[in-house]
């Protein structure tokens, strides 16, 4: 079981799609990192 589950995640900035269709599952004591184009996250 999940501790955390995100499923169809979209995020839009005017006609731009930033994140389209995002799934992710999270178990407990896990962690996850987002890293951008130029290594921040």
């Amino acid at each position: 079981m999940a501790f955390l589950e995100i499923s169809g995640l979209k995020k839009r900035f005017g006609a731009v799609d930033i994140l389209k269709g995002i799934d992710l599952e999270l178990e407990k004591g896990g962690f996850l990192v987002l890293v951008g184009p130029s290594g921040c996250g």
